[in-house]
């Protein structure tokens, strides 16, 4: 409970310290990010209709169905998240052999999500699809990747600071990098070293605090690149 409200409260901070920037930079190509983080806030606040089945009347019918757990609706935005990022990252690389390459991973990705989806159909409404989150993550560190490939080699790395995508960037790679381990891994990580259960929990809070404050610090103190 304590790790959804502080997650939750600071995915709020940091849409509203998007509209921030976005009143500062109305033109700004990283509108589509904070509308973007708009839909985390709203897709986290529905998945939270679960802890209400057994409260509110209305919800009691979805008891003992598919709908009763909300895997689903986070594995319908991870693929929405994985082909955001792509497409979102390719807005800002100039050089067209690394811009193909993104496209070319979305043309992959089209291909290989639903298969995917069809290796865990039995779980889409069980648990979150390990192979889809993993293909998600990997696209992540592609894109972002690419981005801070292409920014050494301008004469932004003079300035990267002050930008807000590297701010944002910096953030969404480590979360990537923690969160899925801590996921898939851990029973695993439960067997060697069975300590490290109590603690996933705070990492997953850390991990969040620093992505979402990443963002927030971009927004209030970054620039438009």
């Amino acid at each position: 409970m304590l790790d959804a409200i502080i997650t939750s409260s600071l995915e709020l901070i940091a849409a509203f310290s998007g509209f921030y920037f976005l009143i500062k930079n109305r033109n700004s190509k990283l509108r589509p990010f904070v509308y973007f983080l708009v839909i985390t806030v709203c897709v986290d606040a529905l998945g939270s209709y679960t802890s209400f089945i057994d409260k509110i009347e209305f919800l009691k019918f979805l008891k003992g169905t598919r709908f009763e757990t909300n895997s689903w609706l986070f594995n319908l935005y991870v693929t929405g998240s994985m082909f955001f990022y792509v497409f979102f990252y390719r807005g800002f690389i100039k050089n067209q052999k690394r811009r193909r390459i993104l496209t070319l991973l979305i043309v992959v990705s089209i291909l290989v999500v639903p298969f995917n989806f069809y290796l865990g159909k039995s779980l889409f409404f069980v648990n979150i699809l390990k192979y889809n989150f993993i293909w998600t993550t990997f696209s992540v560190f592609i894109c972002v990747s690419i981005y801070f490939y292409e920014l050494l080699l301008s004469d932004n790395i003079l300035i990267f600071y002050k930008s807000t995508l590297f701010y944002i960037s910096i953030g969404i790679l480590l979360w990537w990098l923690i969160y899925p381990p801590m996921i898939f891994y851990m029973p695993y990580y439960k067997k060697i070293y069975p300590n490290v259960i109590s603690i996933r929990s705070t990492i997953i809070i850390f991990a969040n605090v620093y992505m979402y404050g990443c963002f927030i610090i971009g927004f209030l103190w970054g620039k438009e690149q």
